[in-house]
């Protein structure tokens, strides 16, 4: 799978949960909670994309969220840290995506 894929199959995953729009609504904290946990386990097991990430954003705070971590928990341990750090690689993504689509056409 090239970094393309793994950038829509990432993206599908928001749109899967239904929130590829709103993050932030307290309601939805048991989706959010499935949805991160989703998120952050494609971007470690990323491949090629994990290249084009940016590392100290996205890619070592996934590795120490896989790998338990006890700093990256605490840091992650709250809703609204959760719903930032997902609202940025979303917005990151799409704009990837996009980007990508510009050149090619």
């Amino acid at each position: 799978m090239d970094a393309m894929e793994k950038a829509h199959e990432i993206l599908a995953i928001y749109r899967f949960y239904q929130m590829d729009g709103n993050l932030y609504d307290r309601e939805e904290s048991d989706r959010l909670e499935e949805l991160f946990d989703a998120v952050v386990h494609a971007i470690n097991e990323g491949g090629v994309l994990k290249l084009l990430l940016p590392r100290n954003e996205f890619v070592i705070p996934c590795r120490g969220l896989v790998n338990h971590e006890r700093a990256w928990l605490q840091r992650f341990e709250h809703h609204d840290t959760r719903a930032f750090f997902l609202s940025d690689i979303y917005d990151f993504l799409k704009l990837f995506t996009g980007r990508t689509k510009l050149r090619v056409g």
